[in-house]
């Protein structure tokens, strides 16, 4: 649906006598020439982006008309209002509150005054950029079934806006084309399986004359691919499978062909496999090639999918194809065999570097890997490949084959538990780096984490489940080896962890030199909080938020913190800069989610503030930044129902509840879900069973399982989350366990 909303919101505050004084100027230099003071026409959104205007953006500075401003997406603008010097006057210039409380990390598009972004699980909003009045917002239809197999949030990266529409997928697959002037829907087009665990949760890529999207759930059970669409009528003109099918049956493509021979043919076809092109896509009028990167294996663990080894193209891989028809043209797999989650998806950033003694159209790419790569865009040539974090699952890169030198130490399908930096979480992820060209500095949110591993037992595939066929623990759990699985425990042995990096997890902001190939600086952060995106302009500056809910001001050329704004809301989405009437604004969404869903990690400002999602916009000479309140301390756990399962019950109900539900729900006093502890649900079969197999709460974010769960099993998970809260009930009853404020509000997404 879409519609159309009034909201008020804070404009900058200024002083009754100037406001009195700027009006009465102008009322009288209007009387003076004879004419009547209008009231301004009202904002007429009209999103007309092209690619000329694209080509020529520079001659705009004041437009952000892509997630990265340009073509390229840079994250970088021309903008220098807003500079090392004026940057301690910024402050609050509007908001507009989402009503939902789950990740944001979309950086908004503007156009021509109106902003366009994206919000939970593709909601889009349509913005007066100066004043933040809505102008009309878009809710797609939401059954949520796929929430069950998405690995981080229902969240959305961004919008589209091309040529009159605004284009966004929907968490369950849905592209729409909207109609920028009110929202409505000119067309819409399902691009996924519904048999699977795929969901959307990146932006679209305007590609010529097509739409490009992809998907996720690498993690699950789907089969990684890239959908191409008539931007005019959604006709789909093209797929690409980015892993093979069955090699029983004919491949859809020769680049399928050639894939399938670096797969054991006993592999997991059943699996999907994974390898899920889920963001960062890039796409160059020049030679009409679309890139993206591929994400992880499933499982990850290499051993089970590929039972007798293999690259096993084209999974940790970034590849170009001819976007008229998605004609393989050409790869670089970053991590062959992958096996430690090390997704190629990151944001892909186009620009031209002085290389050697000529320009080079350049695709460069901060990898979860932890090596920053520098391709020739045209050819796919590696021209460089660095590590800019610590990096102990490869030796480096071979310079003659640009093939990555695998540490033999860092293998765990060998039987023994190892630690291997980076973790799961990346040395660098979805979070958009910027590069300044003032500098010639890339500016990337990047995390110092590890992770220990070893393989699990092989388990039988089921749909929609994750199976990771690994056993791990992160780098911080290590410091207490009682907490961790004791098949990981030999690794805290103190004489092998002298043989790895530190297991000190943070983030920091870094500074890369592209062509020197060396961090210049770097802010470190100083415990692990999830990193913002990241902005940069010619004012000098470089801005990042955090989940610490600050939003922070840099030197570009030196790192030095210039202004530190407390918002109160967790920052991890990249802020954009523009102009409306000559005044510069920086945007940025806040409110957190990804990686971690079902607790908050140390330092996030949701555990003590919430996360209700707000629009944040800044202005020189803003007023005071509203900070939401402190989260009132929660009742504690209620007297829980009485026991009616068996023990039998409850430990199937233990299982069942560990493969489906603990994704989101980590039961715990501070956490971004209900504690099902306290919910009035488990106390009664009916309610419990209209919520899990009803859908009862799907508008809130919980997906029925009617099609997975039968009623006796969810009897069984009812039974356990019983045991669950008595215990702890008892426990509190004991004085052993306080209730403590929860950081969640119930009642919306």
């Amino acid at each position: 649906m879409s519609r159309t909303l009034s909201r008020t919101v804070e404009l900058p505050r200024l002083g009754f006598a100037a406001a009195l004084a700027t009006s009465m100027a102008a009322a009288l230099l209007l009387a003076a020439c004879g004419k009547k003071a209008d009231a301004p026409a009202p904002l007429q959104p009209t999103g007309q982006v092209d690619a000329a205007r694209l080509a020529d953006i520079d001659k705009e500075p004041g437009a952000w008309l892509t997630t990265g401003r340009d073509g390229g997406k840079t994250h970088y603008s021309p903008l220098d209002t807003v500079n090392r010097a004026t940057a301690k006057k910024l402050g609050f210039a509007w908001e507009y509150k989402t009503g939902t409380n789950r990740g944001m990390q979309a950086t908004p598009v503007v156009v021509d005054g109106v902003m366009y972004t994206s919000g939970v699980a593709g909601r889009v909003y349509a913005l007066d950029a100066a004043t933040g009045k809505l102008l009309w917002q878009f809710e797609p239809p939401l059954k949520l079934k796929n929430a069950r197999g998405s690995c981080c949030d229902i969240v959305n990266r961004g919008v589209a806006v091309w040529q009159g529409k605004v284009y966004v997928g929907s968490f369950e697959g849905t592209l729409f084309a909207l109609d920028a002037k009110d929202g409505s829907v000119r067309w819409q087009v399902d691009t996924i399986a519904h048999d699977r665990a795929y969901s959307v949760t990146g932006a679209p890529q305007i590609a010529g004359k097509v739409v490009v999207i992809g998907n996720g759930g690498a993690e699950f059970d789907s089969r990684g691919y890239v959908s191409a669409y008539d931007l005019e009528t959604g006709e789909m003109k093209w797929r690409f499978y980015t892993v093979p099918g069955d090699p029983s049956k004919p491949q859809a493509n020769k680049a399928l062909d050639m894939a399938v021979k670096t797969w054991d043919p006993k592999s997991r076809w059943d699996q999907g496999l994974g390898g899920n092109a889920w963001d960062g896509f890039a796409y160059d009028p020049k030679t009409n090639l679309v890139y993206f990167g591929t994400a992880n294996g499933a499982p990850w663990n290499s051993a089970q999918r590929s039972p007798k080894g293999g690259d096993n193209l084209f999974l940790a891989s970034i590849l170009a194809l001819n976007a008229d028809n998605g004609e393989y043209v050409w790869h670089y797999q970053q991590t062959p065999g992958e096996r430690w989650d090390y997704d190629a998806t990151p944001q892909l950033m186009l620009t031209t570097l002085k290389w050697g003694d000529k320009d080079r159209d350049v695709l460069m790419q901060a990898s979860k890997n932890g090596f920053f790569y520098v391709h020739d865009r045209a050819t796919g040539e590696l021209l460089a490949a660095d590590k800019f974090v610590d990096a102990n699952w490869a030796l480096g890169i071979d310079p003659k084959t640009g093939r990555v030198i695998e540490n033999p130490a860092a293998d765990y399908t060998k039987g023994k538990p190892v630690i291997v930096f980076p973790s799961g979480v990346g040395g660098h992820n979805f979070n958009p780096m910027s590069m300044s060209k003032k500098t010639g500095l890339v500016y990337i949110p990047s995390v110092h984490s590890g992770m220990a591993m070893m393989q699990a037992p092989e388990v039988p595939h089921s749909q929609e489940r994750m199976s990771s066929g690994v056993i791990l623990a992160f780098a911080t759990q290590l410091l207490v080896p009682e907490a961790i699985p004791p098949a990981l425990r030999s690794v805290t042995d103190p004489a092998y962890l002298k043989t790895v990096p530190s297991l000190d997890m943070h983030t920091s902001l870094k500074a890369w030199d592209p062509i020197a190939r060396k961090v210049v600086w770097e802010h470190k952060y100083p415990n692990f909080m999830d990193h913002g995106g990241v902005l940069s302009t010619a004012g000098g500056i470089v801005v990042q938020g955090s989940i610490d809910g600050n939003l922070r001001v840099f030197n570009d050329e030196s790192g030095e913190l210039i202004k530190e704004i407390n918002t109160g809301s967790p920052l991890i989405a990249a802020p954009a800069t523009y102009t409306v009437n000559g005044v510069q604004y920086i945007a940025v969404l806040a409110g957190t989610g990804g990686g971690g869903w079902n607790f908050w990690m140390p330092g996030n400002v949701a555990a003590e503030r919430g996360n209700d999602n707000r629009i944040l916009v800044f202005r020189l000479d803003g007023g005071e930044t509203p900070v939401p309140p402190v989260l009132p301390a929660v009742l504690p756990i209620p007297e829980p129902p009485a026991q009616a399962g068996t023990p039998q019950d409850i430990a199937a109900g233990a299982a069942l509840f560990g493969r489906n539900c603990t994704g989101c729900h980590s039961n715990a006093d501070r956490a971004p879900v209900p504690d099902l502890r306290k919910s009035g649900m488990i106390r009664e079969a009916v309610a419990f069973q209209s919520v899990v197999r009803g859908g009862a709460l799907e508008k809130r974010g919980m997906p029925s399982w009617d099609d997975l769960l039968t009623e006796a099993q969810v009897e069984q998970i009812r039974a356990h989350l019983v045991a669950v809260a008595r215990d702890a009930y008892a426990k509190q009853q004991a004085g052993q366990g306080p209730a403590k404020a929860s950081g969640v509000k119930e009642g919306h997404l």
